[in-house]
Parts: C-alpha cells; structure tokens; sequence
C-alpha cells in the first residue's frame, strides 16, 4: 500500500517541509534530566532550580591507580653496614633503580655522646673516695657499649667486690659528667653552658625516695586498697556534709538575723535600708496593717503560736563587759543607700579617721616625736583607739595653729622689710620699734610743728606728739 508520500510524488504534490518554515512549539517538560537527580524529585522542582544540581552531582574522587605500567627489576645485593665496627656484608633484594650502595637504615644508628677524661683530670676533679678509677673506667665502657641504657647497664654491671644499684651508676655517671662540663674551657655563653649542666642534673636521693613509694604502692594487699578507697569515699561524704551545714548555718542567719547578719546575698527593701518612710501606695499593696514585713515573718506560720516577746535581761551590762562586747546605738549608725549593701564585720582600728593629704606627714612627724605608731597599736582596744584619734585630732589642732602662726609671722616680717625698704630723709628719726618715726623741721622756738609719714597713718602722728614733747 502506497504511502503518503508516495501519493505525493505520484500527483507531483509538494512535501510538507518545502514550504515556508513554521516555528517548532516546544512541547513543555521535554528538557534532559541531570544526572544526579530521581525522576519523582524532577518532576516535582522541575528545571527552574539550577542552584540545586551541583548538590547532587556525583562526587569525583582521587583516579584509581594504573598498575602494570611499569616494570622494576629486583636484584640480590650484598651490603656492609657502616655502623658496625665489624666488617660484616650481608645481602638484600633491591631495585636497580637504586644507584646509591650505602645502606639507608645506617642514619637512624645515632650515638650519644659520651664524655672521656684524662688522667691529669681524673686527679684533680673526678676522685670519690667510694668510686676507684678503674672502677670509673668500666662505668663508662659499659656507657659507650650500651648507648647509655642504664637498665641494661645495671643489668651487665659485674665489677668485682662491688655491688651497684641503677641509681648508684646514674649518680656517678652524671656527676662526673658535671664536674667535666664545669671545668673545661667553655666556648659559648654562660647561659648554654647552664642549660647542658642542668641536663646533666641527677638527686639521687628523690630517686630512691621515688622508687620507694612506687614499691608501697606497687605492694599493697587488696584488703589496705578496699580501706583506702572507703577512707577516699568518708572524706568526701564529711566534705559534702560540711558544705550543707554552712549552707544551712548561712541560710538561718539570713533569716533571723536579716541585714546585720552581715552575709551576702540579702534582699533588703530599699525604703528599710534607708531608713525612708514608706509610699502609702505601698502600704496599701501590703495590707491594711502599718508593720512591715520581717525576715521572721515567713517561719512563724511554722512555729506555732507567737509568744510574748522576752524582756531585756538585767544582767546585760555585765555579760557585755564579761565578754568584752560592746554595743553601738542603732541610730549613730549610718544606713546605706545601696539595696544590696551592708555592713559586714570589720576591725575598729581599720576605721580611724585619717588627716587630710596636705597635713598627714606632718601629723606623722608629731606623732613619731611622741614615739606613738599611727598606723599599728600594740593593743587596739576601745580605750586606746578613743585616745589615739583624740591624740590625732590634737595634733592636726596644733599644726593649724602652727600653720597660723608662721602665716602671721611671715606677714609682720615682710611688713617690717617694706618699711625698711623706705630710706629715712634729714632729720627722721626711728622708733623703738625700728619704724621710721618722726621728721623735725627747725622752725622758730615758739612753735615746733612734726610731719609724720604717710604710711604709717595714725599710730605715726601719735608717735610724733609723743616725739614733739620729748623734745620739748
């Protein structure tokens, strides 16, 4: 059967696509899924998320390694060691890429360095009346031979007649050292030097000391480590019960004794603390009653019944002053403005009023005449501190007065220089108080007239009708 196309042909009909071209319609949803994305997720984001397609990319990791590539041919080599001592070759597989015959592992033999003497130095520093030199000698062969493990040391160490501990051999062998390092020409600083000496440093008694508590404690029976750990337990159950009854002890100072109590953490009521009235406002948001509310007031409930408030004991006074207690009026104390504040427990001879700035030295220096510390009583007792701020209210008494006295001084000194200052004419003569006086003018025998100076107002014309009879 013949195919459209076909008929075309036949009836010289032209093909669809050779006509004017149309604009395909893009048929929705028939963008490519990313790799890395299901199917459901993509149909419901669709592809206007793009910000959403590197988090599901497919990691790329590190590229598998290519074997096979390269062929490495083995070869059986023989070695020599260079550090044996020995000339001893021994064999091995190695690469003929390797061109270098030394054997590798040779850097890895490090020796540490060990200290030799001589004979001269022996004598005049290393020489213990406990240690011969032969002796000394096989200490630090053995030393050498051993790379300083002084655990295989003591355990090779078999001199004859004389039996060493590991801790006899650490001694010897780092105190000699010490010795060398101390008393041979040193070419760097001070400070390097001290650094290798205390590398060398070895007490031997608190290594013995050491390793015997380790063996105590290495030899304990089961039954003293079951006590050890009940005594480590009881401890520690006394040290939460102290907390708790200082936390208890604190709590019911709180609560009988409120402010005075001296403790932290008080909520005071600010119009208590300072002694204000109260708001009426807040009165009324109280209750009707006019009393505020104690500290008591929250344990009474669970008290019972209130009882009448005892009487003062007669016999206060003399318990006070058997007990060495005294007792300030509430009202010369000064309450604080502060809510949280209060006035915990402090020592009277801490409060003593101090001078001012300007005249403490000097109030120092009055006191230190007296021999009478400022600072430190021997017996700061009530008596004695009333009579040292008595004492220093004298002495800051006396020094204003001094103080007011050479200010006066000083001011007649400096009135006596300007009148001084002034040179007397012809004739002026000088009072007994060393003040130009009185200037005469010869005139007629029947009439004298004085002229006085100036400045010196009236006291200088009294002074010269006293002159003017004088003469006369």
């Amino acid at each position: 059967m013949a195919s459209a196309s076909d008929v075309r042909d036949i009836l010289s009909l032209p093909h669809p696509s050779s006509g004017p071209s149309q604009p395909k319609k893009l048929v929705p949803g028939t963008s490519r899924k990313p790799e890395g994305i299901s199917r459901e997720l993509y149909s419901l984001i669709g592809d206007k998320a793009p910000t959403l397609v590197p988090q599901f990319t497919r990691p790329k990791f590190k590229q598998k390694p290519v074997f096979g590539k390269g062929k490495v041919k083995w070869e059986w080599k023989s070695f020599s060691n260079p550090a044996r001592a020995d000339s001893l070759r021994l064999s091995h597989w190695e690469s003929d890429n390797v061109k270098d015959a030394s054997y590798r592992f040779a850097q890895y033999n490090v020796e540490p360095p060990v200290y030799t003497y001589t004979a001269e130095e022996y004598t005049r520093y290393l020489e213990d009346p406990d240690w011969s030199k032969e002796e000394t000698d096989y200490l630090f062969s053995l030393a050498r031979e051993y790379d300083l493990r002084f655990l295989v040391m003591a355990d090779r160490y078999d001199y004859p007649g004389k039996i060493r501990s590991i801790e006899d051999i650490k001694w010897r062998y780092y105190t000699t050292c010490r010795r060398l390092i101390r008393n041979r020409p040193w070419a760097g600083d001070d400070t390097s030097k001290n650094q290798l000496l205390a590398a060398y440093n070895f007490d031997k008694d608190h290594e013995e000391l050491r390793k015997t508590y380790l063996i105590g404690l290495y030899d304990r029976t089961p039954e003293q480590i079951a006590e050890e750990e009940a005594l480590y337990v009881e401890i520690k159950r006394l040290e939460q019960v102290e907390r708790r009854f200082s936390k208890e002890r604190d709590d019911l100072l709180r609560t009988l004794g409120g402010i005075e109590s001296g403790l932290m953490g008080l909520r005071v009521d600010p119009d208590a603390a300072t002694g204000l009235p109260l708001d009426p406002k807040r009165k009324k948001k109280k209750g009707d009653g006019s009393e505020m509310e104690s500290p008591l007031s929250a344990i009474l409930p669970l008290a019972g019944p209130s009882q009448p408030k005892r009487k003062e004991s007669v016999k206060q006074p003399s318990n006070d002053a058997l007990h060495c207690m005294i007792r300030l009026d509430p009202s010369s104390i000064v309450p604080s403005t502060n809510k949280s504040s209060h006035t915990p427990v402090y020592l009277r001879s801490t409060r003593l009023p101090a001078p001012k700035a300007n005249i403490a030295t000097k109030v120092a220096g009055v006191l230190a005449e007296l021999k009478i510390s400022s600072t430190r009583l021997v017996m700061p007792t009530q008596a004695n501190l009333e009579r040292l701020e008595a004492l220093q209210t004298a002495a800051v008494g006396l020094v204003d007065i001094k103080r007011a006295v050479d200010r006066v001084e000083q001011d007649i000194r400096m009135m006596k220089a300007r009148l001084r200052g002034s040179e007397p004419l012809d004739g002026q003569s000088m009072d007994e108080t060393g003040v130009p006086g009185v200037l005469m003018i010869p005139e007629d025998t029947s009439r004298k007239r004085s002229v006085s100076v100036s400045s010196t107002g009236t006291a200088a014309t009294t002074r010269t009708s006293t002159n003017k009879r004088r003469k006369r």
